[in-house]
C-alpha cells in the first residue's frame, strides 16, 4: 500500500538532531521491525542467494545483546505494529531459539503483531501449538520445488495435501493460477496462516542484483519505494540495511548498501534517523529511473498515475528542495521505463522468497 502524503516528515530526508525526535520519527513511521534472528536455512533456492553462499552447515545467530536492544527500544515506545522473525533464514529449525524468542517479544512488547516466513519443512501441529502459546501472532508458509527442479503445478497440488496432512487441518485455497501461483489460507489454534508457491521464474525478485537471471528480466524500476520509510530491517550479525532485499552474507550489499551494524548505534532509533537512511529515502521518494541496485527490482514497481507523479513532487519540494530537472520523469502510459510489465504480487508474497 502506497503511503499518504500525511505520511512524510521532514525528519525522513534530514537527519534529526535530538534522541526524543528521533524515536517520534520511528513511532510515526515503522510500521514492520524485520529481525533475522539465526542465519540457518536447510534449502538452496536457485531464486534465492542463499544459493550462492553456505548457510546449511552452522547456524549463526543474531548476538542476544542485539536482540535484547531491539525488545528493549520498541517496549519504551509502547509498539503495536509488526515484528517479523525471519529474512534470508529458516526460522524453525531452531525450535527453542524461536520459541524463546516469539516469548520474550510478546511479554515484553505485549501488542504487537508478531510473524514469521518459513518454508514448512520443520513445522507440525505440535510445534505451531508451542508457537501460538509462546504468542505468534500469524505465519507465512512457502512451499517451495524441490532443488534444481521448477515450478510444476502437480508437485505443487501434493505438496498442499502433504502440508494439511500434517497439520491435520484443510487449506482454504483461493487462487489458483496454473504455472504461477496457489495460495490459501489455514485458521489453526487461533490464528491465520497463509500457504502459497509460487513461481519464482515469473514473480521473484532480484534481490538488490544478487540473482543476475531475474535481473536480466526485470524492467527499470520508476515506481518509488517505501521500505525504508516503514521497514527497519537487522540481519543475522547486526547489519542493518535500508530493505530486506538485501543480503548479509552478499560482501557488495554489506560493503556498499549497510546502514551499519546495530551493535554501533545507542538505539534502534538513532539508526532509523542516520543520515545514511535519509539518503537512502531521498533517491526513492519519487517516480523516475533508480541508481544500482534498486533499478532492477520488480517489488510493487509500476509507472504510477499522473496525480500520483504529481505528488511525490510535491512532498519533495516541500521536505527537499526542488527536484532536480534531469530527474523528473515522463512515462507512456501502459509502459514501465519502455519495458513490458512483470507480473507482480501481493507484498507478503514476495517478502521472503
Amino acid at each position: 500500500m502506497t503511503l499518504g502524503h500525511d505520511f512524510f516528515a521532514k525528519g525522513h530526508f534530514h537527519s534529526p538532531e535530538t534522541h526524543e525526535e528521533m524515536v517520534v520519527l520511528f513511532k510515526r513511521s515503522v510500521s514492520n521491525v524485520v529481525v533475522e534472528i539465526s542465519s540457518f536455512c536447510n534449502r538452496k533456492c536457485s531464486y534465492c542467494p542463499v544459493s550462492q553462499v553456505e548457510r546449511s552447515r552452522e547456524n549463526r545467530l543474531l548476538p542476544d545483546q542485539i536482540f535484547d536492544r531491539v525488545v528493549t527500544d520498541l517496549a519504551s515506545i509502547d509498539y503495536e505494529r509488526s515484528v517479523c522473525l525471519n529474512l534470508y533464514n529458516e526460522p524453525t529449525s531452531d525450535r527453542e531459539l524461536l520459541l524463546k524468542r516469539v516469548s520474550v517479544l510478546r511479554q515484553e512488547v505485549p501488542k504487537c503483531r508478531i510473524y514469521f516466513s518459513t518454508n514448512g519443512d520443520y513445522l507440525n501441529r505440535d510445534y505451531l501449538h508451542e508457537l501460538v502459546d509462546a504468542g505468534l501472532s500469524e505465519l507465512y508458509v512457502t512451499l517451495h520445488a524441490p532443488r534444481g527442479a521448477s515450478y510444476s503445478d502437480a508437485y505443487v497440488v501434493g505438496r498442499f495435501s502433504e502440508f494439511a496432512a500434517r497439520m491435520g487441518k484443510q487449506i482454504k485455497v483461493d487462487t489458483v493460477l496454473p504455472q504461477q501461483s496457489v495460495q490459501g489460507t489455514m485458521n489453526l489454534f487461533g490464528i491465520k496462516l497463509h500457504v502459497f508457491a509460487t513461481n519464482y521464474d515469473l514473480y521473484g525478485s532480484d534481490r538488490a542484483g544478487a540473482i543476475q537471471n531475474l535481473s536480466a528480466k526485470a524492467p527499470k524500476r520508476m515506481a518509488p519505494c517505501d521500505r525504508p520509510f516503514n521497514d527497519f530491517t537487522i540481519s543475522y550479525d547486526g547489519t542493518v540495511f535500508p530493505c530486506c532485499q538485501m543480503f548479509a552474507d552478499n560482501d557488495l550489499h554489506r560493503q556498499r548498501y549497510a546502514i551499519g551494524n546495530m551493535a554501533d548505534y545507542s538505539s534502534m532509533f538513532e539508526a532509523y534517523a542516520s543520515r545514511d537512511m535519509a539518503g537512502w529515502r531521498r533517491t526513492l521518494l519519487r517516480f523516475g529511473p533508480k541508481a544500482s541496485p534498486c533499478d532492477t527490482c520488480s517489488e510493487a514497481n509500476h509507472e504510477g498515475s499522473a496525480e500520483e507523479r504529481r505528488v511525490r513532487d510535491v512532498i519533495y519540494q516541500n521536505l527537499i528542495g526542488q527536484p532536480p530537472e534531469d530527474e523528473v520523469v515522463r512515462v507512456e502510459p501502459g509502459r514501465v521505463s519502455g519495458a513490458p510489465k512483470r507480473r507482480l504480487l501481493p507484498r507478503f508474497q514476495i517478502f521472503r522468497q
